[in-house]
């Protein structure tokens, strides 16, 4: 859980509270695991929710952005430090399923298959998720200019 909230965030600190954030819900309500996936999938699957949700949060958004984090790797490629930031700006303004199908895709390179079994729907979804991503940073080009 760590490393995985490592990867996203980029750093250790923020990695430790949100696993940290993360045991202590799962104390307080373990009811949250409904048993229908194993327990590292339920984990994998939560701990990407919360560290998109830190990413969100506006408190830690600017620092995040500001950071000049370890390097993160997509698809083999080692981003350079503005690569990074573009990508970071990129996730915060994605609604969650596009963001959380971008990351399972190109940081963890899964399949579709597996992607659709972590967002629990189709591999033809996963599929038509990916396409609105290209969909989207098209927009989102065309409104900056």
């Amino acid at each position: 859980m760590y490393r995985r909230a490592r990867q996203i965030l980029g750093n250790s600190a923020d990695a430790h509270e949100v696993v940290q954030d993360l045991f202590l819900s799962l104390l307080e309500r373990p009811d949250q695991y409904a048993q229908d996936t194993t327990l590292t999938t339920f984990l994998y699957v939560a701990t990407t929710n919360a560290c998109l949700n830190r990413l969100r949060n506006h408190k830690n958004r600017f620092r995040l952005l500001s950071e000049n984090a370890s390097m993160l790797q997509l698809t083999g490629d080692t981003l350079s430090p503005e690569q990074l930031l573009q990508v970071r700006r990129a996730l915060l303004e994605m609604p969650d399923d596009l963001a959380r199908a971008v990351i399972y895709a190109c940081v963890d390179g899964l399949s579709h298959e597996e992607i659709a079994r972590l967002l629990v729907c189709s591999r033809r979804h996963v599929g038509n998720l990916l396409s609105r991503v290209n969909d989207w940073g098209k927009s989102r080009e065309e409104q900056s200019c």
